[in-house]
Formats: structure tokens, sequence, C-alpha cells
């Protein structure tokens, strides 16, 4: 068994071996008082955690060795009924209930979150919902991945969540054992890996990430691919990105090898199209992450060494500094309102939520580079408690955290919840950090992306930069500190 199948084995069901399924399952046309008196059922408070320890209280699943008919219900050993996607097939309209519910949810929320930075082909919204007619690993993916949103928004429906994600879980390693390699299970393997990721911390997505990197790198996947397999590709950069970029932790795969794959010239007359300039963000981001990671092991007092990573840094601040000036006419700000008694940052409108989490994502590139500028170890907290670099690092801190706050959109805000989590330990000011925590809080609250471990990390922070001795130099100075140092220095309490 390879890597990739290896970390797909593990299914969701928990105890005796028992699918969790839903019971008598119907839309939301409940009143408020059968919603108030109706019984309290055995409820599951949290998805499946993939850390060691909760992992031993699952079991894997036994894999179907045969096809299931597709007009017929399927039954778990108690006898409770419900529907599955046919195999690969001939594509018919979904004709349960439930099953159209969820594939609804998923295309008018899911789709077009993954496709963020694709505002021409769409694939996850237009593509693959027509897919999962006749390919029951795509459906599955998609029910399960809208089921968890809605479970986590709705605090109703996690028997849903987990039952679609058990199946998906089974078909995707049934796939991975058979040639069944094609671009539609990439997709999958994203969709269920979002179904973990919405609710456990950034550190704990590496299962799901390092079992499709492998499926990635077989396979020669790039951002360049065409297609359904390019569209998954920058999806995957971004989630591999975000979930290395607020753990401080290394990426789940090596960036020295995803990077190239990412990587793509500039347009000849240095006029972008709005995906491509989005694209090239992520690029830069996932660069600049993995030269921080760089600066971090670099221990020596070796000057040859420390003049190649200045210079490499000073390339990369041009890169930044080119593309934030060719952003495409539609990405400029729409309005600018100064700070006042209600909102302590400038307010930023942008056209949409895609660009507004460009900018967001490219700000996020500046501070890490800013944190990152060479110098030898000893002398890193001197030189973020200089003026100008710490100036420079708040300020776009600021700009991270207030683009959230300034664009309230769904879309934007399921990907800004890392790069706020990163921007948010550089605030010194009361009502800046508080802004930042209601911004977390609102979006778990509408998103259903779990924030709560991400503000117990930014409070954690923000308690040990007080701890730090720094030869008094200032707080900015110990909080931009632990910032690039990562892990090694945030301790969640």
């Amino acid at each position: 068994m390879n890597t990739a199948q290896l970390a797909f084995s593990k299914q969701c069901s928990h105890g005796d071996d028992i699918l969790f399924t839903a019971l008598g399952w119907k839309p939301d046309t409940e009143t408020a008082w059968e919603q108030r008196h109706r019984p309290c059922p055995a409820r599951i408070v949290g998805f499946v955690d993939e850390t060691f320890q909760v992992s031993q209280l699952y079991h894997v699943l036994p894999c179907d060795t045969t096809d299931d008919d597709p007009g017929v219900s399927k039954t778990d050993i108690k006898g409770h009924a419900f529907s599955l996607a046919s195999h690969t097939g001939v594509a018919a309209p979904i004709t349960n209930e439930k099953d159209a519910f969820y594939l609804a949810r998923y295309t008018d929320i899911i789709g077009p979150r993954f496709d963020m930075f694709d505002s021409t082909s769409r694939y996850f919204s237009l593509a693959l919902p027509r897919i999962a007619l006749s390919n029951r690993l795509v459906l599955l993916s998609c029910l399960a991945a809208a089921a968890r949103q809605y479970s986590l928004v709705t605090d109703r429906g996690h028997h849903d969540a987990l039952e679609y994600c058990n199946e998906a879980l089974k078909t995707l390693y049934e796939r991975l054992n058979d040639s069944g390699h094609e671009a539609a299970t990439f997709a999958s393997c994203l969709l269920i890996a979002h179904c973990e990721m919405v609710e456990s911390k950034a550190s704990d997505w590496n299962l799901h990430l390092k079992g499709t990197g492998d499926l990635v790198m077989m396979h020669h996947w790039n951002g360049r691919s065409g297609g359904l397999a390019q569209a998954s590709f920058w999806i995957y950069y971004r989630m591999i990105i975000l979930a290395s970029l607020t753990s401080g932790m290394s990426a789940a795969v090596n960036l020295g090898q995803l990077l190239p794959l990412g990587s793509f010239p500039s347009p000849a007359a240095g006029e972008w199209t709005l995906d491509a300039w989005q694209s090239k963000v992520v690029h830069l981001l996932g660069s600049t992450h993995r030269f921080c990671a760089r600066t971090r092991n670099h221990h020596q007092d070796d000057a040859d060494a420390l003049d190649k990573l200045t210079a490499e840094w000073n390339n990369l601040g041009d890169q930044l500094l080119r593309h934030q000036d060719q952003a495409p006419a539609m990405c400029q700000a729409s309005s600018v309102i100064p700070a006042n008694d209600d909102n302590p940052f400038e307010t930023v409108r942008y056209v949409n939520g895609p660009v507004s989490a460009a900018w967001q994502m490219l700000h996020t590139a500046c501070l890490v580079l800013t944190l990152s500028q060479p110098a030898p170890r000893a002398t890193r907290l001197t030189l973020l408690s200089s003026p100008e670099v710490a100036h420079k690092a708040l300020s776009y801190a600021q700009m991270i955290v207030s683009n959230s706050i300034a664009n309230r959109c769904t879309i934007a805000w399921a990907n800004a919840v890392q790069l706020l989590t990163m921007a948010g330990q550089c605030l010194v000011e009361a009502k800046e950090r508080q802004a930042c925590l209601r911004a977390l809080d609102d979006i778990q609250h509408h998103t259903g992306w779990n924030t709560r471990v991400n503000m117990e990390t930014l409070s954690a922070t923000w308690r040990r930069a007080g701890t730090i001795d720094g030869g008094g130099v200032s707080d900015l100075g110990r909080l931009l500190y632990i910032t690039w140092m990562g892990d090694e220095a945030v301790v969640v309490a």
C-alpha cells in the first residue's frame, strides 16, 4: 500500500464498527415548537480529529469488493437505509431528497469557496456537480463537505456528515487501490480533507495533505496541467501553505518540490488576467513562507550564506512589489475609509470576496518577508524591534486584519482564518486585538470554520510576549519575534 493509500485508510466510524446514519432525515421544515419539544438525540460533539490519540478510537472499515447497485438503497447493520450514488456510469438526476438537499448546499456554498480564484471555468461549482451524477466518489465527497458545513453552522445533521464522509473515505480507499487516479479523484481528496480541516487545528491537516501530495507527485499534476487537475492543484497548493503558515510547522510536503509545479512566467505584456494574477499571489506566498522557514534554520554566522539569503530576500521583495503594481484594474480598492472610534483600522473595500482574499494573501506574503529579513539568529529580536522593520510589519498585519473586517464575504472568510491568526499575533493595541477576535468569531458563526483554537493561539501569544526577556525591546518586537519563530515559540495555553 502506498503512502497515499495509507493516508486515507482511516474511516469515520466510532465505537463498535457501527455507521452513523441519519434516522428519518427531512428538510428543515420543523416549527419552532417542534424544535423546542423534540427529544434530544445522542449528539456527536466534534468531528474526526486525526491526532494519534484519537485515531486509536476509530476502526478501519472493510472495503467493499463488489459494486453497489445504484438502484438499491444500502442499509447498515441496524437496518437504517441510506442512499448511495452509483459508481462511475451514466449520469442521472438525484432522486433522494436528502442527497438533493446537500448537493444544493454544495453548489451554493462549497463549490464557490473552492473556486475562489477560478472565476472563468469554476470547475468545483459547475463541472464537479455534473461529474457527481455519474461518479460515486465525487458525489459522496461533495455531499460530505456540504453536510459538514451545514452541521457546523446549524448544529444539526452531524450524523449525515459522518455518514457521507465515512462512505466517501471507503470509496476513496477503493479508488486508490485501482487505476482510478483521474483528476476527479484529486478533487475528491480535497473535498474530503476539507471535512476535517474546517474543525481541526492546522497542524492536524497533515494526514490528508500528505496523502494528497503523494498523489500529486505521482501524476505530475501542476499549475499548468489544464482542466480540473490544474484547478485542484491550486486549491491544494493554497491548503498546504495555509496549514503550514498558521501552525509554524514544516509543510506536509516538500515545498521545494511543490513550488516549481506552481511556477509560471509573467505575461509578456505585463497584463495579467484576474485568475492568473490571483494564482501568482498564492505562489508568491508559498515562496516567501519557504524562505522564512530557511531563515529560522540559519543558525551559523556564515557571511557567504547570509549574503546569498539577503540577495534572495531582495529578489522576493522586488517580485512582491512588481506583482502589486501589475494588479488588474478590477483589483483596485473600491473605497477607503479612515479609522474611527468604531473601527481602529482603515477600511479598504474591494469589488468582491476573491479579490479581497488575494490582497490579504499578498499582504501576508509581505508580512512574512518583512519578518524574514536575513540576520544572525542572535540579533533577530533586535532587528524586529527596530522602528523601520517593526512599523512596516505592523502595517501589513493591520491591513490583513482590517481586510476581513471590511470585506464581509464568506468566500474570502473561509480563506482568512490562518492569515488572521498570523497577523493577529503582531497586534499590540487592545482595540485592534479585540477587533481581530471578533472577526474570527464572525467567521465561525457564518462559515462554520472552527476558529476557537486560533483565538486561543492569539491570546497565548499576547500573554507570552510579556515573558520574553528582550533586554528592553518593545512589546511589538517581541510579538514579531514570536510570529517569526512559529511553533518553536508559540504554545497554546
